[in-house]
C-alpha cells in the first residue's frame, strides 16, 4: 500500500470580526467596516473588512489613522460573544475531519489530515467540503491552504483570500521554485528587525535568501540561521499540536487622557470585568486566577495576579478582586493610561459547583445567565453592576 504523504491544512477565517458584523447587519455589507476603537480615541483597530483594507486599514492601527485613510469607514464596537460563538462552530466542523486540530487564534487553525485522508478523500476535496460546511452553518467564508507542512499551508491559505483554496506543491523538488518569488518577510520568524537585516544585504525575496549558505545564515542570525535555511526550502517538521483551551481571557481600556481618578478607574474595571466574565461563560469555562493589568504614563505595562479559593466566571467576583489589586498596587494615586482585567487558570465551568454550596451556585448562575441574555438582546450598555457609572470611560 502506498504511504500517504503528510498533509496539513491551514484554515483562516476571512476578516473574521468584520465579516461577522457584516453578516449580522445587512446595512454594513459592501461597506468599509472597522471593528475596534472609535475615531477620536487612543484605541486601535481590531479588524477591518476587505473594503477597508483596500484603503490601507489594518489591525493594530490607531483608530484615528484608520479614519484618515478611510474617511467613509463605518466604525463598530466588537461583539466578542458572537465572535467566540462563531469560532466554536468552525472549530467543531474542523474536528469532524480529524482530532488533530491546532487552534492558534480565534480565527485560524491547522489540521493534520494525514491519517483521515482514506476516510474523507483527496486533500483538495476535504478542503472544499470544509469550506462548504462552514459557509452553510455560519454564513462565513474561510480560506484554506493545503500543503505537506504547516509553514507551506499558512502561505497557501494567504494566497487567494478571501474565500480561497490553494494547494502548495508536495514534490520537494518543486517547492523551492514555488517559494522563490515570495517576499522574504513571509518566512516564519522574520519580523521587522530580521527583514531589515535581509534588506540591508539586498535580499528581498525567498529565492534570493535560498542562495545564502547555512554557514552564512548561522553567523548572521545565530540560532535562527538553521531555521531560516530550512524554511527557505519549504522544510518544516513542526507538528500540529492539539491545544485544549485558551490560557487566558482579558479586556483592556486605554483612557483618552491619563487619569488618577479612582472612581473613573473603578467604573471601567467594573465594565471590563463583566465583559471578561461573559466571554468566559460563553467559552464554558471558569478561571481560578484574576489579573489586573495597568499601564502608567511611562507606557510600561504591568500585571498583578491573585488566585481565588475557587474558579469563577462571575463579573462581580472578578471586579472585586481586580479592584482590590489596584488599590494595593503602586499605580494608585498616579496617572493611569490603560487599565484591564483578566482571568486565567481555567477549568470546565460545570466543575465550579464543587467549590460552593448548591444554592449559592444556582443563584449566581441564574443571575449570570440573566445578565448575558439582557446584554445579548439590548447591548452592553443595557445593564450595570452596582456602583457602575454610565459615564465611565
Amino acid at each position: 500500500m502506498t504511504a500517504i504523504p503528510r498533509t496539513i491544512l491551514h484554515v483562516d477565517m476571512d476578516a473574521f470580526f468584520a465579516s461577522i458584523e457584516q453578516r449580522d447587519n445587512p446595512a454594513l455589507r459592501g461597506k468599509p467596516v472597522v471593528v475596534g476603537a472609535m475615531p477620536g480615541t487612543r484605541g486601535v483597530v481590531s479588524a477591518a473588512s476587505y473594503e477597508a483594507r483596500a484603503f490601507g486599514v489594518r489591525s493594530a492601527m490607531p483608530a484615528s489613522r484608520a479614519q484618515q485613510l478611510c474617511p467613509r469607514a463605518v466604525f463598530v464596537h466588537p461583539h466578542f460573544e458572537e465572535y467566540v460563538h462563531a469560532s466554536h462552530m468552525v472549530m467543531d466542523i474542523l474536528r469532524h475531519y480529524t482530532p488533530l486540530v491546532e487552534q492558534v487564534s480565534i480565527d485560524e487553525a491547522y489540521l493534520d489530515i494525514t491519517g483521515t485522508r482514506r476516510l474523507w478523500g483527496e486533500p483538495e476535496e476535504i478542503a472544499a467540503d470544509i469550506k462548504r460546511r462552514v459557509l452553510a452553518q455560519t454564513r462565513l467564508t474561510i480560506s484554506v491552504g493545503v500543503a505537506p507542512n504547516k509553514f507551506l499551508a499558512k502561505i497557501a491559505s494567504d494566497m487567494n483570500k478571501p474565500d480561497g483554496l490553494t494547494v502548495a506543491p508536495f514534490d520537494a523538488t518543486q517547492i523551492p521554485s514555488w517559494l522563490a518569488p515570495m517576499p522574504v518577510g513571509r518566512l516564519f520568524g522574520v519580523g521587522k528587525v530580521t527583514e531589515k537585516l535581509f534588506f540591508d544585504m539586498g535580499i528581498k525575496t525567498i529565492g534570493a535568501a535560498q542562495k545564502l549558505s547555512l554557514d552564512f545564515l548561522e553567523k548572521k542570525f545565530g540560532s535562527n540561521g538553521m531555521s531560516l535555511y530550512r524554511l527557505c526550502r519549504g522544510i518544516d517538521d513542526g507538528p500540529v499540536e492539539v491545544i485544549e483551551a485558551a490560557k487566558s481571557i482579558s479586556r483592556e481600556h486605554t483612557f483618552q487622557r491619563d487619569t488618577e481618578d479612582v472612581e473613573t478607574i473603578r467604573a471601567k474595571l467594573l465594565s471590563l470585568s463583566r465583559d471578561v466574565a461573559a466571554r468566559a461563560r460563553t467559552a464554558g469555562c471558569a478561571g481560578a486566577t484574576v489579573a489586573l493589568i495597568y499601564r502608567g504614563s511611562d507606557f510600561t505595562k504591568h500585571t498583578r495576579r491573585r488566585t481565588l479559593s475557587a474558579p469563577t466566571s462571575n463579573g462581580r467576583t472578578i471586579f472585586e478582586t481586580a479592584f482590590d489589586l489596584f488599590l494595593k498596587s503602586p499605580i494608585r494615586g498616579k496617572p493611569v493610561r490603560l487599565i484591564g482585567a483578566g482571568l486565567t487558570g481555567f477549568t470546565d465551568a460545570a466543575q465550579t459547583d464543587l467549590f460552593e454550596p448548591p444554592a449559592a451556585s444556582e443563584a449566581r448562575g441564574a443571575a449570570d445567565k440573566a445578565v448575558d441574555a439582557v446584554v445579548k438582546k439590548f447591548g452592553p450598555d443595557a445593564i450595570f453592576l452596582g456602583g457602575e457609572s454610565r459615564d465611565a470611560g
